[in-house]
């Protein structure tokens, strides 16, 4: 190896000069892109755990909802498996209208669960409660919005209470429509 370099610097021309430095500056560089590409790998994996986290942060959200719901003296909904409206949440219903505006808003809703793939129905349900509580109070009109926000008013809730009725009516809706039961719910939650 020694014997190579002697002889390329008796006959060092410029051309030789020009290819060694080339040589150097492709392995300078190939050395550089390596590393990149190990950041931007360990920036993957960062990503992929916060998506995970993600699902972790929803759940927690409606574990939450729930407790505040069975802290209430009439609470919308019952939060054994699957959740019901209760009789509060019945009329809660019927004193927004949500029966009419799931009618309207059901493509648009249904395609904003469909959108995150559920795979069976506890997922289906997840899905609702999380487009609901997105979606609410924006896919109300103005008379809707006045009789969410009165109902709200004179049973002493926020008026984002009521997203629950409509997480768990556009839940039933969906699994309606494609023929799966309520009940099935419990055969996929994670307990």
């Amino acid at each position: 190896m020694t014997e190579i370099f002697l002889k390329l610097s008796d006959q060092l021309n410029s051309s030789v000069f020009v290819l060694m430095a080339l040589l150097v500056a492709t392995g300078y560089a190939l050395l550089k892109i390596g590393g990149w590409t190990e950041r931007f790998s360990h920036l993957n994996q960062k990503i992929d755990g916060a998506l995970s986290l993600e699902k972790t942060v929803i759940r927690l959200e409606q574990l939450t909802e729930l407790i505040y719901n069975n802290t209430l003296k009439t609470p919308l909904v019952k939060s054994f498996s699957p959740i019901v409206l209760t009789h509060t949440g019945l009329n809660a219903s019927a004193s927004v209208g949500f029966d009419l505006m799931l009618k309207r808003e059901f493509s648009k809703l249904s395609g904003l669960v469909e959108e995150k793939s559920p795979k069976n129905a506890y997922d289906i349900q997840v899905e609702s409660m999380r487009v609901a509580s997105e979606q609410f109070p924006g896919v109300l009109n103005d008379i809707e919005l006045l009789n969410a926000k009165e109902y709200a008013y004179s049973k002493g809730l926020r008026l984002e209470d009521l997203s629950s009725v409509l997480g768990v009516l556009l839940r039933n809706e969906i699994l309606k429509s494609k023929g799966i039961s309520v009940s099935e719910v419990d055969n996929h939650s994670p307990s």
